[in-house]
């Protein structure tokens, strides 16, 4: 499901992959974007921050941040990933779309999550994989 709203956007989309894995990677592109993480709850997979949106304001031209919460839940087969960014106020009105920032994530997410279902990751050193490995060629581990 995707709803882009006044000032923000939410996304809730189903992945194939244990929640985990969709954590972790979903930690990753917080990385990339660049999140200012205020509250991490690994255990609950939950994540409360900030970035730096494209959209600048109005009068001064400056980037404005808008906040994120980004969560994943167990399902019975996979998980699901849910991505939430808006601006600190709800606005009634927005001549732009509200998505760019949640399609930026869940593009990133989902080359991510893509890559991590083609290779298979090492258990010993954590290096990425080809598909077919019997052995890891970094470290030499059996697969």
């Amino acid at each position: 499901m995707k709803v882009n709203g006044s000032g923000g956007s939410f996304v809730e989309q189903v992945y194939h992959l244990t929640p985990a894995v969709a954590w972790e990677l979903g930690l990753q592109v917080c990385r990339e974007m660049e999140v200012d993480i205020e509250k991490q709850d690994d255990a609950g997979m939950l994540l409360n921050g900030s970035l730096v949106s494209e959209e600048k304001s109005f009068l001064f031209g400056k980037p404005q941040r808008k906040e994120i919460v980004f969560a994943v839940q167990a399902l019975e087969e996979g998980c699901q990933v849910i991505v939430d960014i808006h601006k600190k106020r709800m606005e009634v009105y927005s001549l732009k779309p509200q998505n760019r920032e949640t399609d930026r994530f869940v593009s990133l997410f989902e080359e991510k999550a893509q890559a991590y279902l083609e290779r298979r990751i090492c258990p010993q050193c954590r290096a990425a994989l080809p598909k077919n490995a019997a052995f890891c060629p970094f470290c030499g581990a059996k697969l």
